[in-house]
């Protein structure tokens, strides 16, 4: 779409990080994932709901799912290096390695 701007670019939308709650990168229909802005709803969980990093992935998308209908993924390293993922679409791909860990964990 001409003069579209998407998700990616925008702080808090598709990408978010700061030093009190960790990194969150996001996937999906970015409309929606601008709606909620997504990647800082994530981050936000983690500083305010003092959950794990899975559980605010989890949350992110839900919350995604609830108030707009939207469709998408993220992805959310917490500042201790935790890591969660979540989506509400058939598939996802991600991968990590953290140290010390032998071999990648990826999935879809």
């Amino acid at each position: 779409y001409p003069g579209r701007v998407g998700d990616s670019p925008l702080i808090g939308c598709g990408i978010y990080a700061d030093n009190e709650s960790g990194g969150v990168s996001c996937t999906g229909r970015g409309e929606f994932i601008m709606r909620v802005v997504l990647a800082k709803s994530a981050a936000d969980f983690l500083r305010t709901r003092n959950c794990s990093a899975q559980e605010a992935a989890t949350l992110a998308i839900q919350l995604l799912e609830n108030r707009v209908q939207g469709s998408g993924g993220l992805i959310i390293v917490d500042r201790y290096g935790q890591i969660g993922f979540a989506h509400n679409t058939p598939h996802m791909t991600y991968a990590f390695l953290r140290e010390g860990m032998g071999e990648i964990t990826s999935g879809n």
